[in-house]
């Protein structure tokens, strides 16, 4: 039921009541003696009504008002000397005549009013007759005044509780919290009754002493009226200071534009109160807040009748005290910029028009609210942010999908989940069969198309039962949640492998994907997310090589899982223990012998193993989450190397490999700018070597941080350029500073035509693109003539120095000085040494 349709149903409602006392008395035939010249006093009690509707102090609660005025002087007359049936009557139609007259009420709320009136005029009439029914007119007793002070004071309880109820119905339902503030009037009522009385008094012994009376009652009146007034601008101050602490305890924006428009409509008594924002297409986006306070609601154009906001968009503060649409008041809020409007419309019948000091406070409270809806704002932004940044650590920004480590996240509490449920968890590895063949054939694009198409098809078909996430490349990962069967979670794999193998259109052609799926099962298989997640792997890989498309984790497939799970967590100890150490390899400049730089190439002594390769801890640090500290540790290794360097005089480059992994590492750039601050090292002294394979698996996601990178200063360089099969035009638009020809071209470059060719338009397509050249792998002579020839910039290999450690490092730059000039004559070991 709306709020205008109950607010007529207690009008109704209320006249019924009072028309059920009217028949009452007229039924029971209850008279009151009367005075004198009674037709007189039935002319004078009816203009008193009426006048003294136009004589009205309003206590305001909120924006609610209860109206304290001068009718308790005819109405006592009424109930001392008129018949209850002609009160009750003269009451509601001589106040409606001076409601409609003085007060310009009409429609609902005249006719709320008067109903009221009739209501008021009945209690007070019921409450006289029932204490003091034998009064005389003549020559009130003391039980007639004790009877008119309940009487009046109980009508005037009544018309503030019926008020309140109208108020909560149509504006506000927290409108009864604040009933005992206006019950404090009452007191007044009291008042003027007692001057009502002696006046009554006073009348009958000469009725011209009833405008002495009369001129007393004026007075008291404008007192009050003075003193109410002068209360209000003590209130304004208070609601000033009310309204900047109900900002501060907003939430957000949203929560604090209805606090303001609130806020507005109350201090200013205001029906209506908007916000009025110029969107970018031009269109106003109006936040309205009116009738019941239940929230705001957004409506969209600009209304004809508000062509007058358009000088406060200017700037300038608005004033309507009439017209088609009733009077209004906007103040413009924001630089001019962002500028908007605040507006109030259809100022309370109880109030004071809308005027210049009206127009004044709403500009106060308007710098007020463009402040914290200002701070808002920013709060809301920088929320944002920070959400949108943590959404980019956690997701692919690819296909949307969650990340490898999201997706660790996930499963860590879904296992946690399973353990007190008694369920299971299914953890899916699916990788994409010939997907390098559609890059290489149909391109990029297509590639990342067919990347977004599967991890929707993946996500659709789970349809909330599971997790799809893209662990990198063609690669994706799904956790579904188990009843613990086996067969259960098999069942799904092969729904989700033939999800994958439909036809996707990739125009003009239909492509076909299939997927090879390794399945592991928690707790069968393992009980925390990295030792199932490798085991889904291994399930994965025996696939992929058997081409059986699904494949469940076997322990006995698995030969090497103990030594490698025990070979993770020495490398995960020696990590932590910091027992890595850096290697250098010296790079060279061929045709000066100038040494330019090194490569930093991490190097690890088990304890009992001896010498682990690199080729073998690197892969087991990407599959097992250790990469990230491993390559950090490295990189700090090599940069405190390289300071020490240059402050003995040695001004090198150094070189640091990055995984594929890292890549997707949106925190990179800011540890590597923390990083290089720590040490001293200069942005530019330090290059970064990126496989052209791990920026073409993802390019949307490689390539942001590659930007950021770039942004910092740091130079970056395509590592074991030519065995990518890259798309030179996305390599064209990366800020890449030089390509390093991988050594198996390198390496017979001097004698296979073939490989020779290659190394030739690589140097070529580098410079082309104004890239730095690099060849490693360089082991003889030859090869390091045939390079200086063709103008490659940089070589690295053997024929120069093997890897060495830092302290023999520094110590072969000092004795073979600032070059390394290569003689034919030169024994190889003493290249070597």
């Amino acid at each position: 039921m709306s709020p205008a349709v109950r607010v007529g149903a207690l009008t109704a409602g209320m006249a019924v009541a009072a028309a059920v006392v009217v028949a009452g008395f007229a039924r029971h035939g209850v008279t009151a003696p009367i005075l004198p010249g009674g037709a007189w006093w039935l002319l004078v009690l009816s203009l008193l009504f009426a006048l003294t509707e136009g004589f009205t102090v309003y206590v305001r609660v909120r924006r609610g008002a209860h109206a304290i005025n001068l009718s308790e002087f005819p109405m006592v007359l009424g109930l001392l000397a008129f018949d209850p049936v002609t009160v009750i009557l003269t009451r509601a139609f001589a106040g409606g005549l001076g409601l409609r007259l003085l007060r310009r009420q009409r429609g609902a709320k005249l006719a709320f009013n008067v109903a009221l009136l009739a209501v008021q005029a009945s209690v007070a009439v019921v409450v006289f007759q029932a204490l003091a029914p034998h009064a005389t007119a003549a020559g009130p007793d003391l039980k007639s005044w004790l009877a008119a002070y309940a009487a009046m004071v109980i009508a005037d309880v009544v018309a503030a509780v019926l008020l309140t109820a109208v108020i909560a119905m149509h504006d506000d339902p927290g409108e009864w919290r604040r009933l005992p503030a206006a019950l404090r009037s009452v007191w007044m009522v009291a008042v003027t009754t007692t001057i009502a009385l002696v006046g009554y008094s006073a009348a009958i012994e000469d009725r011209w002493a009833l405008a002495l009376v009369a001129v007393v009652a004026v007075v008291l009146f404008l007192a009050y009226r003075a003193y109410d007034r002068l209360g209000q601008g003590n209130a304004e101050v208070q609601q000033l200071y009310a309204f900047t602490s109900d900002l501060d305890r907003a939430r957000n924006v949203d929560d604090l534009l209805s606090v303001v428009l609130g806020l507005l409509r109350d201090v200013l008594r205001a029906e209506n109160a908007a916000l009025v924002v110029p969107g970018d297409d031009g269109v106003l986006r109006h936040h309205v807040l009116r009738g019941p306070a239940t929230g705001t609601v957004t409506e969209l154009g600009w209304p004809a009748d508000d062509e007058w906001l358009r000088p406060a968009f200017a700037g300038e503060p608005m004033l309507r005290t009439s017209g088609p649409a009733g009077d209004g008041m906007a103040v413009p809020i924001g630089p001019p910029h962002e500028r908007s409007v605040l507006v109030v419309t259809g100022g309370m019948s109880d109030s004071d028009p809308f005027g210049t000091g009206r127009l004044t406070l709403f500009q106060a409270l308007a710098n007020h609210a463009s402040t914290a809806l200002g701070r808002a704002h920013l709060v809301d932004r920088l929320r944002d942010e920070v959400e949108e940044k943590r959404h980019l650590s956690l997701h692919d920004p690819l296909s949307g999908l969650p990340n490898r480590r999201y997706f660790q996240q996930l499963l860590d509490e879904a296992l946690t989940a399973a353990r007190s449920t008694g369920g299971g968890v299914a953890v899916m590895l699916l990788d994409l069969d010939r997907f390098k063949e559609i890059n290489d054939a149909l391109g990029h694009d297509t590639g990342d198309r067919l990347i977004r198409e599967v991890g929707e098809r993946l996500s659709a078909h789970l349809a909330g039962r599971g997790v799809v996430a893209r662990l990198g490349g063609d690669e994706f990962g799904v956790l579904l949640p188990t009843t613990g069967s086996a067969e259960e979670a098999t069942a799904a794999a092969a729904e989700l492998g033939a999800v994958v193998e439909r036809g996707v259109r990739m125009d003009p052609v239909t492509v076909s994907a299939r997927a090879s799926i390794g399945l592991a099962l928690a707790p069968q298989h393992g009980d925390d997310a990295q030792t199932l997640i490798r085991r889904a792997d291994v399930a994965m890989y025996a696939a992929k090589e058997n081409h059986s498309g699904l494949r469940v984790y076997d322990p006995a497939s698995d030969r090497h899982s103990a030594e490698r799970l025990a070979l993770i967590t020495d490398l995960r100890a020696a990590i932590e223990r910091r027992d890595l150490v850096v290697a250098f390899q010296p790079k060279v400049e061929p045709r000066t012998g100038r040494v330019v730089g090194a490569e930093a190439l991490a190097r690890w002594h088990h304890p009992e193993l001896g010498p682990i390769p690199p080729d073998v801890f690197v892969p087991l640090a990407e599959h097992s989450g250790l990469i990230r500290p491993l390559t950090l540790h490295v990189l700090e290794l090599a940069l405190r190397r390289r300071a020490a360097w240059a402050r003995r005089g040695h001004d090198l480059d150094v070189a640091v490999n990055l995984s594929p992994n890292s890549l997707l590492d949106a925190e990179l750039p800011e540890t590597v700018a923390l990083l290089l601050a720590q040490t001293g090292n200069p942005p530019h002294r330090l290059t970064l070597e990126i496989t052209e394979s791990t920026i073409l698996a993802d390019p949307a996601g490689s390539s942001a941080t590659i930007e950021r990178l770039h942004a910092l200063g740091v130079k970056l360089s395509i590592d074991d350029f030519g065995t990518g099969y890259s798309s030179l035009g996305r390599l064209r638009e990366l800020p890449i500073h030089e390509v390093k020809i991988d050594k198996s071209f390198v390496q017979r470059s001097a004698t296979d035509h073939r490989d020779r060719a290659v190394v030739r338009s690589a140097v070529q397509l580098g410079h082309a693109l104004d890239l730095q050249v690099v060849a490693e792998g360089v082991e003889d002579e030859e090869t390091y003539a045939y390079l200086a020839t063709e103008g490659c910039d940089v070589v690295q290999g053997f024929l120069l120095s093997r890897p060495l450690p830092p302290d023999q490092f520094l110590d072969w730059i000092i004795s073979h000085g600032t070059s390394l000039i290569l003689s034919a004559g030169q024994d190889s070991t003493d290249r070597l040494a």
